[in-house]
């Protein structure tokens, strides 16, 4: 079922939505070093490559210049081009819009070694125990994945979704899309408020990875509580 599915997705989901997206990319919310690895480590596991480029590529091109040639998946090309094309055709990507990140030495380990963390946790699962892998870290990666693409995609197609903000780029929600890609179906409340960690800003607009940061964040004032 869509939900078994999900749900054994769900931590490499949030390494990306969570932590990717939110935590690294737009700095939306502060949590602890443990965590903060926690969610980078997930969003490794997600196959969607460094968070480093992540970040550069979300913030530098995407938000920087949606929907035009100067955002990497656009939608001006088509479609497939913003679905997955558009990784094929990209040959460098530039990190000035990161320079804060390139300050943190775990987004700077996660850069140097994400292929070999990877490839590492793929193999020793895999080793224990084949069913576990495929159903722990392969299958939650391909979720992850379609996850990324189906935002970059059917999120910039006018007739696909509604708009909450009038905001210059063609990012719509996606009511119907919400069981595959759970928060970031609300990507033109994203695009509209998008200094805010939460996408879901109607009463029927859930976000399980605001749900997330805000256990975090409960996590994050109880430590500051004990300590004090």
């Amino acid at each position: 079922s869509v939900t078994g599915v999900q749900t054994c997705a769900l931590p490499i989901l949030l390494g990306a939505s969570a932590g990717y997206h939110r935590l690294i990319s737009h700095r939306h919310f502060q949590t602890s070093k443990t965590w903060k690895r926690i969610l980078i480590f997930f969003g490794i596991m997600s196959g969607q490559g460094s968070p480093l480029t992540w970040a550069a590529i979300h913030r530098g091109y995407h938000h920087r210049h949606s929907d035009t040639d100067q955002d990497l998946h656009t939608p001006k090309h088509g479609f497939w081009h913003s679905y997955i094309t558009w990784m094929f055709k990209t040959r460098s990507v530039s990190v000035k819009s990161v320079k804060d990140l390139r300050q943190d030495p775990d987004i700077i380990f996660a850069h140097r070694n994400f292929l070999r963390i990877f490839f590492t946790t793929n193999l020793i699962v895999a080793f224990i125990d084949t069913n576990l892998w495929l159903f722990l870290l392969v299958l939650p990666a391909w979720v992850s994945y379609q996850s990324i693409s189906l935002t970059t995609s059917f999120n910039h197609i006018e007739k696909l979704g509604y708009k909450n903000y009038p905001v210059r780029d063609t990012s719509v929600n996606c009511i119907w899309l919400w069981p595959l890609v759970l928060g970031e179906a609300w990507h033109n409340n994203h695009h509209g408020a998008g200094s805010s960690p939460k996408f879901s800003h109607r009463w029927f607009e859930v976000d399980i990875g605001w749900i997330y940061i805000k256990f975090l964040q409960l996590l994050r004032l109880a430590k500051l509580r004990n300590q004090d």
